[in-house]
């Protein structure tokens, strides 16, 4: 299924994983399945701020919205590494628009 954008869509979670270089990629989770969010090239859309998604997302009912990372990090400081994503939860209306 091709994302463009959403309008109107019933409610869902999104799952923001922050990628390196300050670009974030978007999933649409329902339950256990997430999907991620394509242009109409069926790449996935990038953005580069929490704003731009928001701003993105502006017209769509949001559940809960989560942040995640996974970093090499305790890898490189000789700590055991973690297969999970570091994951929080994001206080979405305080996020600016």
């Amino acid at each position: 299924m091709l994302l463009t954008h959403i309008d109107g869509e019933g409610s869902m979670d999104l799952h923001i994983e922050s990628i390196e270089g300050g670009i974030y990629l978007v999933s649409k989770v329902d339950g256990e399945s997430g999907e991620i969010i394509r242009n109409d090239n069926d790449k996935p859309l990038s953005f580069h701020s929490l704003d731009e998604i928001k701003s993105y997302f502006a017209n769509t009912q949001i559940n809960q919205v989560w942040l995640m990372q996974t970093t090499p990090y305790e890898e490189m400081v000789g700590l055991a590494s973690s297969p999970e994503p570091m994951k929080m939860k994001l206080d979405w209306k305080s996020v600016s628009h």
